[in-house]
């Protein structure tokens, strides 16, 4: 069609007079949608209990298979290599390093933008992700600490045993919170070699420096305890403020 004859047809339907009948109809047509998004407002907004359940149906299966891999090594680990509690921070981090591929899915994949345009912000199914691989990692260093104590036949000293697990897994939880935030291409990739990095840390200190490890040391893993709380905790009531803005956690990449 040439532009001439467009334009032609353009203008005379544009000059053609509005029909009383046809614009009634239009109006209650409109009128008709307007209430059935008054219905769709009234409605129930789905709990953060409910979302977390969603999220488990997805996520749930993948975060607890690789904790649970993760803790089978570690056991036999324990049991055939390393059976003394100074080697416990050792494998801490191992359980980080087990989740981080279900906490990067987006980066992987590539879906950080749609995430960021759904209507459960990116801070929400962090959250959500969170309160599930710490409770599978909660899980596992308890396993870790039952068998401990089976393989010292004894329960003495088990309040620093689980200071050996907590210390390690907060400070590794916090740098891995923090390069989630940054959310760069290459974040994954050095949260891998820092857990890998830290895990020979700890093995280091306790050939190089096994005085931490002394009861009367015990004042420096509480000290330690306490700090990266508070720094984890920080990180977690941000995430949090973040979900109930509805804003990103981290930049899209």
């Amino acid at each position: 069609m040439k532009d001439k004859t467009l334009k032609s047809n353009l203008y005379h339907s544009l000059r053609e007079e509005v029909q009383p009948k046809r614009m009634e109809e239009t109006i209650n047509h409109c009128t008709e949608i307007m209430k059935e998004q008054m219905l769709y407002k009234e409605e129930p907004r789905t709990s953060f209990f409910h979302y977390l359940s969603d999220v488990f149906r997805f996520e749930g299966i993948p975060i607890f298979v690789l904790q649970a891999v993760t803790l089978f090594i570690v056991c036999l680990t324990i049991m055939n290599v390393a059976d003394i509690p100074q080697n416990i921070p050792v494998f801490m981090p191992l359980f980080v390093l087990a989740v981080l591929p279900v906490l990067f899915k987006s980066q992987l994949y590539g879906m950080s933008e749609i995430e960021a345009v759904t209507r459960a912000s990116s801070a929400q199914i962090m959250l959500a992700k969170l309160i599930l691989a710490g409770a599978a990692n909660l899980v596992c260093i308890t396993i870790v600490l039952c068998l401990e104590v089976s393989l010292q036949n004894s329960s003495n000293g088990l309040g620093q045993m689980v200071l050996y697990c907590l210390v390690p897994y907060l400070v590794c939880m916090t740098g891995m919170l923090r390069l989630v935030r940054l959310q760069r291409k290459e974040s994954i990739k050095i949260c891998a070699v820092v857990m890998l990095g830290s895990c020979a840390c700890w093995a280091m200190t306790a050939r190089v420096m096994p005085w931490i490890y002394a009861t009367s040391a015990i004042g420096f893993w509480l000290l330690a305890f306490v700090v990266f709380a508070m720094f984890f905790v920080k990180e977690i009531l941000f995430i949090v403020d973040m979900r109930k803005e509805g804003k990103m956690y981290g930049i899209i990449a």
